[in-house]
């Protein structure tokens, strides 16, 4: 094994290893995000609130439940296209086709610059729904704060 070789097969297992963490992450965000919204179904229902403390809610609810659609965008399956280097592509080939394709350097780089594209747009889903989330606790703790007072 050359050089090259050994160094795009290392590359592949990290960037495979960074696609494993960001569905990991996901997995505990949305668990995360499902608590204050099971909190906020056992305990809003049925009260008053001053309408700002609704609103702010309103807002929290509407917040995380967006949070919650980017984290599951981040780990749904993209399935279209069976793009050379890819598992999709290897499920079509023969086994001849599998080894030639394994067998082409650029092809590898080629299938480490597409799973670092996709761990890249994982990790970005994940800053968005952080940042969405961040806002949506912000208000929940306002309409908190505006309800006590």
């Amino acid at each position: 094994m050359s050089d090259i070789d050994a160094r795009l097969d290392a590359a592949t297992h990290t960037v495979l290893a960074e696609i494993s963490r960001t569905d990991a992450k996901a997995g505990v965000l949305l668990t995360a995000f499902s608590l204050p919204l099971a909190a906020l179904v056992a305990a809003v229902p049925g009260r008053v609130l001053p309408v700002l403390a609704a609103v702010l809610v309103g807002t929290g609810v509407v917040g995380l439940a967006a949070s919650m659609l980017v984290v599951l965008v981040v780990v749904r399956p993209r399935l279209d296209g069976a793009v050379r280097g890819s598992y999709l592509y290897w499920s079509l080939c023969t086994e001849d086709e599998l080894v030639d394709d394994l067998a082409a350097p650029k092809e590898q780089a080629a299938h480490v610059i597409r799973l670092s594209r996709i761990a890249r747009r994982k990790y970005t889903g994940l800053r968005i729904a952080g940042d969405i989330t961040a806002g949506a606790l912000l208000a929940l703790a306002s309409a908190l704060l505006t309800a006590l007072l």
